[in-house]
């Protein structure tokens, strides 16, 4: 009796005692660093390839933080608001030069700069190879936690309903115990 009182206590107890642990991923750290870094040293372009990444890595937050784009009102009747680029007080010397531009067309023109965005570009290409592995990585990951928690969903069925089996066999094995002893008190009976 104490082992069954025993056992129905730590599946009670334990039941709801699911622990997960989400290591973090080396994709993901590299891609905010990289994200960081390219802030840091004013690569926005970069910045944005890299944090596009990230975010196919992680799952959104229930609340987003809400960011608001800032409008310039037009000077000329009839033309619509220009959003403004705010960036921090740390470019406040720095050229800025558009992708795709006449000013980057220009930077393309210079040897060492286009060998420079070349790289960066390859090595963006091998992040995002990486990153795709790593996001089949965890969908997989994410597969197999989902089949193992029904598998063991089933199993912790399983063993509810044999102890539910037991407590209903001691339950039933006393109601006859108990009138085995009424029988036999009110009327002297005796089975052995």
């Amino acid at each position: 009796m104490k082992k069954f009182i025993l056992l129905f206590a730590a599946i009670f107890l334990f039941n709801g005692c699911t622990v997960y642990t989400e290591k973090q991923s080396e994709a993901v750290s590299q891609s905010v660093y990289a994200t960081k870094d390219s802030i840091d040293l004013a690569r926005i372009d970069l910045a944005e390839s890299y944090i596009n990444e990230t975010t196919k890595l992680i799952n959104p937050p229930k609340k987003r933080i809400p960011i608001n784009a800032i409008y310039q009102k037009p000077i000329k009747v009839g033309d619509s608001d220009q959003r403004i680029v705010i960036v921090p007080e740390q470019y406040k010397n720095d050229k800025v030069v558009v992708v795709n531009s006449a000013d980057y067309s220009e930077l393309l023109k210079d040897k060492e700069n286009a060998s420079k965005l070349k790289k960066d570009n390859e090595i963006l290409t091998k992040a995002k190879e990486e990153f795709d592995k790593e996001r089949i990585k965890q969908k997989e990951m994410s597969d197999k936690m989902v089949i193992k928690l029904n598998e063991q969903q089933k199993t912790i069925l399983k063993q509810r309903l044999t102890i539910l089996w037991e407590g209903i066999v001691i339950v039933v094995l006393l109601g006859i115990i108990a009138g085995y002893i009424y029988i036999r008190m009110n009327t002297g009976f005796k089975l052995f």
